[in-house]
């Protein structure tokens, strides 16, 4: 099967090559017949590559061992449904996903656009053929990216996939993000096809718009999944970390966002013409560039993937196709002048353009830090990046709250009474009852500057939220009168809705940033976030069974919570079928740690936390090499706070020298089978041991997965065909 997904591959860039040049030859001599084999050959590009991705998901199902990227990212004793989702998992078989959708989307592209006869169209194919066959390209000449490796002689047993992906977020995280990812390239392939050609007239954008919600709604769903499984996967208590890939899919998310906003301007007012086709342009890139900062290994961060011999290609495709398509832009700025000028600057226009500037300074910043290792040798963290994005987050929620109560061309002076003051109103009034509940609800630091001024951000985050909320209710109340008044018959709620749906560009926007703004609520808990780490004594207790038990008299206190330890227990998990039998491959060591909680000395929850041991076995040999752990922490949730902890390492009692390997103990006492060894080998474990507990309290962290989940149904909302009149 190799071979077949191998050859199907090739057949790829063939063709992919054979419609560059048809296309090229039908625009240079105008040759219709030129341009309709072009177009086939890039539609029919679809087909081959779906077959090899099935190729190389029957490879994974079968566990195929003559594969190379099977042996290194799947195992015999996975479960179907995660040797399946592995496809991802690696960086071959991902670029082959990302080959797969941008022919797929290009397929869907084309056959949108086969009626239309104008310049631009045969453009927008070119650009789409030239993108697709690098990544063809590179699946045949580079052998980090080629899924159709063979392993000869055929390994004698699959590495498996790393723990951390084996988690339900992760099973949609990575596609989800692709999607956002790749599909970017429509978009700029249409523009770009309107400033290779000259055909800056304005109908080029209203196709770009739905597919440029359709990336952005993915990317930003991406993200936010990906925050949800560092919450619940990784163990450390938060869910956004700053590292190199997170920032690598935030800045493409934040240049998009700037680009749906400018349009609104240059649809209503004739301005930004220039500024837009340098958004597109830079997102795309940011998009390839994402994938670059992943697969190269350039840097490091609990995403990416090891050092790669794509990157130098990669890197060298992305800046010449960005000072390329920079070059055309800068020819064709006279084209892009605009109609008008800016009137005033705290206008409708005004604010969307300072909207626009706050989003790219973040996203250059965001890509300084990232680079910072490469740059000056010191890695910028998370106190960098949160030095200066919080003040920005701060004014983007200003601005969200502004934009849709101000006028076009009149400042906010003239408006302020009619439009402003009932939601400013109600913002400080908000940030009052809001100072009341966190002094009574939230434990506060002993004070420092760092802490003042958290307090200071939390607060003016609020507050600016409520102002956003209030003003949003107040857009919404004024267009159901409106809508009323003309339309008689409909009760409140009911002019609401079908407003709603017969305008979604607006009031669907609405709920957008409605939903930012309770995911920016949820994050101003972070200015009362606790952590502490706790050390508990446990002695080794008799069990009949093959688990070894621990027990603790001990407990910890953080805020209002009291933690007691009970059991700590050392016992096998059976990695896939249990009825294929045991074995070093397939049994994963667990150390389970139960914890009773008293909240304000009454009962509140009884929290079980994990470390688990995952083999990791030698793809020559078949033998076990070593253990890799993953964290299960356990989370007690109210709609005031998260209680968040997760079991750290074991030490010896007298914490005098390195750990104790006891999950490698536990497996050479489980798989014994006569009893006098078995106890021996028993009676070798330390009486006493020392374990170590992460504990965190973190305030409002609902509100963030209560946004993000407002986000992907009004974000659905916007991009499905639905209450829209045909055209």
């Amino acid at each position: 099967m190799n071979d077949l997904g191998a050859v199907c591959l090739i057949s790829s860039f063939s063709i992919l090559l054979f419609s560059i040049i048809q296309t090229s030859y039908g625009i240079f001599k105008n040759d219709s017949r030129a341009l309709e084999l072009g177009r086939y050959t890039l539609m029919s590009n679809f087909a081959v590559v779906l077959l090899a991705f099935i190729v190389l998901v029957v490879q994974l199902m079968r566990t195929d061992l003559s594969n190379y990227y099977v042996a290194m990212h799947s195992s015999e004793h996975l479960p179907l449904f995660y040797k399946m989702t592995s496809v991802w998992s690696g960086s071959s078989g991902s670029l082959l996903f990302w080959n797969l959708l941008l022919s797929g989307f290009t397929f869907i592209v084309l056959w949108q656009t086969k009626d239309l006869l104008n310049e631009r169209i045969p453009v927008m194919h070119l650009s789409l053929a030239v993108i697709t066959c690098f990544f063809s390209f590179l699946a045949i000449f580079f052998p980090d990216a080629q899924p159709f490796r063979e392993f000869q002689p055929a390994a004698v047993a699959g590495r498996g996939l790393n723990p951390l992906l084996q988690h339900w977020a992760m099973i949609i995280h990575p596609p989800i993000l692709y999607i956002g990812y790749v599909s970017f390239a429509i978009p700029f392939a249409i523009a770009s096809s309107a400033l290779i050609t000259g055909q800056l007239s304005e109908n080029w954008f209203r196709f770009v718009r739905r597919w440029s919600i359709f990336s952005w709604f993915f990317l930003g769903t991406g993200i936010l999944l990906g925050s949800k499984w560092a919450y619940e996967e990784l163990g450390w208590g938060g869910y956004w970390a700053w590292d190199p890939v997170e920032n690598a899919s935030l800045m493409p998310w934040l240049l998009s966002t700037a680009f749906l906003h400018s349009m609104i301007i240059q649809e209503r007012r004739g301005m930004l013409k220039f500024w837009n086709m340098l958004l597109i342009i830079l997102a795309f890139h940011f998009c390839l560039l994402g994938t670059w900062i992943t697969r190269s290994g350039v840097l490091e961060g609990p995403h990416s993937f090891s050092k790669s011999s794509i990157g130098t290609p990669f890197i060298v495709f992305i800046g010449a196709s960005f000072f390329f398509y920079l070059g055309i832009l800068i020819y064709r700025k006279d084209k892009l002048k605009p109609e008008r000028n800016l009137e005033a600057i705290t206008s409708k226009e005004g604010s969307f353009l300072l909207n626009n500037f706050l989003l790219v300074i973040a996203t250059l910043s965001i890509l300084l830090g990232v680079f910072s290792p490469l740059l000056s040798g010191v890695e910028y963290k998370a106190p960098w990046f949160n030095s200066w994005g919080v003040p920005a987050g701060i004014l983007l929620i200003l601005l969200m709250g502004a934009a849709p109560l101000l006028a076009w061309r009149k400042g906010a002076d003239q408006i302020f009474f009619t439009t402003l003051l009932k939601p400013l109103i109600a913002g400080f009034i908000g940030a009052g009852i809001y100072i009341l509940y966190y002094t009574r609800n939230f434990s506060i630091s002993d004070y420092s500057l760092g802490d003042v001024l958290g307090e200071v951000y939390s607060v003016l985050t609020v507050g600016l939220g409520i102002f956003t909320i209030a003003g949003i209710v107040q857009e919404y109340h004024n267009g159901i009168k409106a809508r009323r008044s003309a339309i008689h018959g409909e009760n409140y709620f009911q002019a609401g809705f079908r407003m709603l749906l017969k305008n979604k560009r607006r009031y669907g926007g609405y709920l957008v940033h409605l939903s930012m703004v309770i995911l920016f609520i949820g994050l101003a808990g972070n200015a009362f976030k606790q952590n502490t780490s706790v050390k508990f004594f446990y002695f080794l207790r008799f069990s009949p069974t093959n688990e070894l038990i621990y027990t603790s008299d001990d407990t910890a206190i953080l805020g209002d919570y009291t933690i007691g330890a009970t059991t700590l227990k050392i016992k096998p998990i059976v990695n896939g079928d249990p009825e294929a039998g045991l074995n070093h491959r397939n049994v994963i060591v667990s150390h389970e740690a139960t914890f009773e909680v008293k909240k304000q000395l009454k009962d509140f929850d009884t929290m079980v936390t994990e470390r688990r041991y995952y083999p990791q076995i030698s793809h020559l040999s078949g033998d076990f090499e070593t253990h890799i752990p993953t964290s299960e922490p356990s989370i007690s949730s109210t709609p005031k706070e998260d209680l968040y902890i997760q079991l750290g390492a074991i030490e010896h009692a007298d914490l005098s020298d390195e750990n104790p390997d006891l999950p490698g103990m536990f497996l050479d006492f489980f798989f014994t089978r006569d009893p006098a060894i078995k106890a021996a080998k028993y009676l070798k474990f330390p009486n006493q041991i020392v374990a170590n507990l992460e504990v965190w309290v973190n305030p409002m962290v609902k509100f963030i997965w209560a946004g993000s989940l407002m986000f992907f149904l009004s974000g659905l909302l916007i991009l499905l065909p639905i209450g829209e009149d045909k055209k």
